[in-house]
């Protein structure tokens, strides 16, 4: 007689999300049809000197295939180093987990203290599920000098 395998007690932790954007934003607009439109996607950002405080930004990420309740770290990170500027949670409900969910939401206000590249980015769990390059520059001071 074969012998019955048992059912483990521990579950697999849930399927990753799926992101198709992380995206920082001067503003996002919901018009009365429920569309979202985003204002001014942002890519680079120039400041007169370092460091800088910058704010009234707004994040955009799309989710899709959310299993039970999971956390999405937002954050904005310098490339090179790695060192994070801005990091939150955002809880997300199951409710559907083929629906997806967009999570719009006011960044503070923070400060940069160097010029180059970073990385906005979506998580889950450690791993990155969009990422959004920003270059940071220091406006031109009339010497040629960046």
């Amino acid at each position: 007689m074969a012998k019955r395998k048992r059912k483990s007690s521990r579950q697999s932790p849930p399927e990753t999300p799926t992101c198709n954007c992380a995206l920082l934003c001067d503003d996002v607009v919901m018009s009365a049809k429920g569309k979202h439109t985003l204002v001014g996607i942002i890519g680079m950002i120039t400041v007169p000197r370092l460091p800088a405080v910058l704010g009234g930004y707004v994040t955009y990420v799309r989710i899709s295939n959310v299993y039970g309740n999971q956390k999405v770290r937002i954050s904005l990170e310098h490339a090179k180093s790695g060192e994070s500027v801005f990091e939150f949670e955002v809880p997300l409900q199951q409710q559907d987990p083929l629906g997806v969910h967009t999570v719009i939401a006011p960044i503070p206000v923070f400060e940069v203290e160097e010029a180059g590249r970073y990385v906005f980015q979506a998580e889950s769990r450690g791993e990155p599920l969009a990422q959004s390059p920003i270059m940071v520059m220091v406006a031109d001071d009339g010497q040629g000098v960046l």
